[in-house]
């Protein structure tokens, strides 16, 4: 069982390494974009709170985003380790996940931070974009250097939280600037370095 936390601009490839995970290790993927769709079309509690939030052009608060992540955390099968993708977005949200997943017993096990230059990123989105036009399908609504320039604002915003990672040691860096195979290596070889039988974790959340 392993718990990892991704963290990376929009377009360095964090959802095609997350389904390689959940594929190959069995884990649970946590998007917080999902978990929000998913509330509000059910019509939750948390989803009309979370609906609310977006009609008026606000940011979900917090206290709606982390209940929707310890929720999905707890529904989890007690073996299965999970992949965090897009949340926390703030050192509050940070602080309240890591109270939570002491109290489960089972602590994050590395953040993985997604290294590419916006440059890079900018190409990529041109270059879909030119493939569906030539295609003759519609461009997706993200495939705009605009709207991937607002959204890398947006992703500046959240690394702030980071150094509050790095004071536990667990920050490691990969180049996503790479062909998808060699990220994933990257990655293996990071899991490997304390991937623990799930009966150790509950050991030593015990002690």
């Amino acid at each position: 069982m392993v718990n990892l936390m991704l963290i990376g601009p929009p377009g360095a490839g964090k959802g095609t390494q997350a389904e390689r995970l959940v594929r190959d290790l069995g884990v649970l993927h946590l998007s917080t974009g999902d978990l929000l769709r998913n509330a509000i079309q059910n019509d939750t509690t948390l989803g009309r709170k979370a609906k609310q939030a977006v009609e008026a052009g606000d940011l979900v608060p917090d206290d709606v985003v982390i209940g929707l992540v310890e929720t999905r955390l707890e529904q989890k099968h007690v073996d299965q380790g999970f992949i965090l993708d897009g949340f926390p977005r703030t050192q509050e949200q940070a602080a309240a996940l890591e109270v939570f997943l002491e109290r489960l017993g089972q602590p994050l096990d590395h953040v993985i931070i997604f290294e590419i230059p916006a440059d890079v990123l900018l190409s990529r989105v041109e270059h879909r974009a030119m493939q569906s036009k030539a295609a003759g399908h519609a461009v997706r609504s993200d495939d705009n250097a605009d709207v991937l320039r607002k959204r890398l604002q947006e992703y500046g915003a959240t690394t702030r939280m980071i150094p509050f990672y790095e004071k536990r040691g667990l920050v490691t860096r990969v180049d996503a600037n790479t062909a998808v195979d060699e990220v994933s290596t990257r990655i293996r070889a990071i899991i490997a370095t304390s991937h623990r039988p799930s009966h150790d974790r509950e050991a030593e959340s015990k002690e």
